[in-house]
């Protein structure tokens, strides 16, 4: 089941992919292509001669591989691209995502139909970035391989994965260094969980040490490179980035960030957010010099901070646009686009925490459904970009698709009492409706551009 669905998936996602044509390489995903040549320095090919001092190595380790294969077999560079973009397409809606979702939920079963639907929305939403060779599905798909193996955590084999794959999405998205952790808690939650079946202290230690051996081997490279370019062991692309200046700053002025590439205004266009501006300003030299600085404005002015939050939330999972760069701005085209894809967040809440329809879900390791979300807790005091709350968009996805939906209509006989659950629901669908509307509104009428 799992092979067909990705095989229809994959083709579905091949022909969309090429019905786009050949788009340019544009600001990150050049860069990405660009940094594929660094590798060969006078004819020798090394790890070591990689020097971003901003990106990890293995996404322009990929590009240096298709670089080859497009020399070799006479293919466009962007036909390759979409054709790995496909394959992890395909991979993530058929085959990883509804394996994490079984592991959620163990009484669950996903058919070929909703694994197609997954695959589906995730074309529906996100087609445009089969374009470009970015590391953002990758990350997401290398994060959803290591949950799904360290769900095995006395399986040697799997641990192995695990650790490989997290080093992995960690060097592809650095922001996902926060999966480290995650993995190293879902481990120790299995292991001190008294109903889980206890193995040998000796294939444990093997466990462990294979994890940490596939997390080490894959971070090598990096670390390397870091320390003969950048004086530094860290395995964390840009280990000497002012986390203050590129990203704290930013997130306390912007609610959201796009890149345009059409001929009017060519480049990226911000949504301010006011009263965030305000806080900025109000700091020494406008500036926030440090984290403990920022974490002190979040205390002491816990309104402000916690719109930015709201507003970074809201506006990240608002899919107004299905690529990463933009060629022509918002039109009422778009507009159903954005409405289905709230109504899928307010279903996936629905879902959540209206108790029948919980229970219906199964039995629940609930541990791993706050995982993957989680992998986004570094990105939301950016300015976001819907790409960075890919991990949130997954979760909604695979819940509001999730089997077992209960009728909220109760039986006749309980009267008027029968349209009570749906009553609530569309309350509660208004005021999540007006948040929306209010919170978005806002943000469009705060452009700024350059």
């Amino acid at each position: 089941m799992p092979l067909a669905a990705f095989c229809i998936a994959f083709a579905g996602t091949l022909e969309i992919a090429l019905s786009q044509g050949i788009k340019p390489f544009y600001y990150d995903a050049g860069q990405y292509w660009q940094l594929g040549d660094t590798f060969t320095v006078n004819g020798h090919f090394s790890l070591l001669n990689f020097s971003s001092p901003i990106r990890g190595y293995i996404m322009p380790l990929i590009d240096h591989e298709l670089q080859l294969l497009s020399t070799s077999l006479k293919w466009n560079p962007s036909s390759l691209v979409k054709l790995l973009n496909v394959l992890i397409f395909a991979s993530v809606g058929a085959v990883l995502a509804p394996k994490y979702a079984q592991i959620i939920w163990p009484s669950q079963r996903w058919g070929i139909v909703r694994r197609l639907l997954l695959a589906s929305l995730l074309i529906a939403f996100w087609s445009g970035y089969l374009n470009f060779p970015l590391s953002d599905f990758f990350a997401l798909a290398m994060a959803l391989l290591a949950l799904v193996a360290v769900a095995h955590p006395d399986n040697p084999g799997w641990m192995l994965v695990s650790g490989a794959a997290g080093a992995l999405a960690i060097d592809a998205r650095s922001a996902y260094l926060i999966v480290g952790l995650i993995l190293l808690l879902l481990i120790a939650g299995t292991w001190l969980d008294r109903h889980v079946a206890v193995a040998s202290h000796w294939r444990r230690a093997v466990c462990i040490g294979l994890f940490i051996v596939g997390f080490a081997v894959v971070s090598l490279p990096q670390s390397l490179s870091a320390h003969r370019y950048n004086n530094t062991w860290s395995f964390v692309p840009g280990p000497h980035l002012s986390l203050e200046d590129l990203y704290l700053e930013p997130g306390m002025a912007g609610q959201r960030y796009d890149t345009y590439v059409g001929i009017d205004h060519p480049g990226s266009f911000t949504y301010a957010y006011e009263p965030g501006l305000k806080l900025l300003h109000a700091q020494k030299d406008g500036q926030i010099s440090s984290v403990g600085q920022y974490l002190g404005l979040i205390v002491s002015h816990p309104l402000v901070m916690g719109g930015l939050y709201l507003s970074h939330f809201v506006n990240g999972v608002d899919a107004r646009y299905t690529t990463v760069y933009v060629e022509h701005l918002e039109t009422k085209s778009h507009l159903m686009r954005r409405i289905v894809g709230f109504l899928l967040v307010f279903a996936a809440l629905v879902r959540v925490l209206w108790p029948a329809a919980r229970r219906r879900l199964g039995p629940g390791r609930w541990r791993y459904a706050i995982a993957l979300p989680a992998c986004c807790l570094t990105s939301i005091a950016t300015a976001v970009e819907v790409r960075y709350l890919l991990p949130i968009y997954l979760i909604v996805y695979m819940i509001a698709l999730a089997p077992g939906w209960p009728n909220p209509i109760g039986p006749a006989d309980a009267g008027w009492r029968r349209f009570q659950t749906p009553v609530i629901i569309a309350l509660a669908g208004l005021v999540f409706a007006l948040v929306v509307v209010h919170v978005t509104g806002d943000a469009s009428s705060h452009v700024q551009w350059g």
